[in-house]
């Protein structure tokens, strides 16, 4: 991260400390708390091969969604980690590296994308129909709920990364117009995003999918 913080969000509480490797395994458990506490509870007489499919359906896209959640949190903390006064020279570097940050997330969020066209594609629709085709009507059930809680994550989990970008952009914009190097009005403003920015990087991992 890089060191100090605006003076405009200096006397905020700052967020508790999240890394990448931690937000990881918050959400990978979250993820497998559903997807095991799910199939139990939908369908708890159900047989061994209607729960290992519904197992497999829910977490078919839960490595993807935790990757992006990770890197959302791991990016808006690094933001938050802007300097307040700097040379032209450290300017750059906070642009570059802000800069870098936000390519990487952008390609994640275009993965997730792709990986939501994929799973609503006539393809996958007709595969999931054959799947649950032959099973009696309360798991056919079950598994389709699961199937629309899998997309409905992944496009919960896009919109949010979505958020952390638009306000990256929005940090670089300001960085450049001077915020860090005498600009006092690109100042407050960088100030307002990054304090946007403390309040999704002090929050649960749950809560950013909702």
């Amino acid at each position: 991260c890089l060191p100090g913080r605006p003076p405009s969000i200096a006397r905020r509480p700052p967020p508790p400390p999240l890394s990448m490797e931690l937000a990881r395994r918050s959400m990978l458990a979250l993820c497998l708390a559903l997807a095991f506490g799910g199939v139990g509870a939908a369908r708890s007489g159900a047989g061994m091969g209607v729960r290992v499919a519904a197992r497999t359906l829910m977490q078919r896209s839960a490595k993807e969604r935790v990757n992006l959640i990770a890197l959302s949190f791991h990016a808006a903390e690094n933001a938050l980690g802007i300097p307040s006064n700097v040379t032209k020279e450290k300017e750059a570097k906070v642009v570059k590296t802000l800069e870098d940050q936000t390519s990487h997330l952008e390609a994640t969020i275009a993965q997730m994308a792709e990986l939501n066209k994929k799973h609503q594609s006539t393809d996958e629709t007709e595969r999931l129909k054959n799947l649950v085709g032959s099973m009696k009507p309360a798991d056919r059930a079950m598994m389709e709920k699961m199937d629309k809680w899998d997309k409905r994550m992944n496009e919960k989990t896009r919109l949010g990364a979505m958020d952390v970008l638009s306000r990256l952009k929005n940090a670089i914009h300001l960085v450049k117009k001077g915020a860090l190097t005498g600009n006092e009005e690109a100042k407050e403003r960088l100030g307002k995003v990054l304090a946007h920015m403390t309040a999704m990087a002090g929050q649960d991992t749950a809560k950013f999918l909702h």
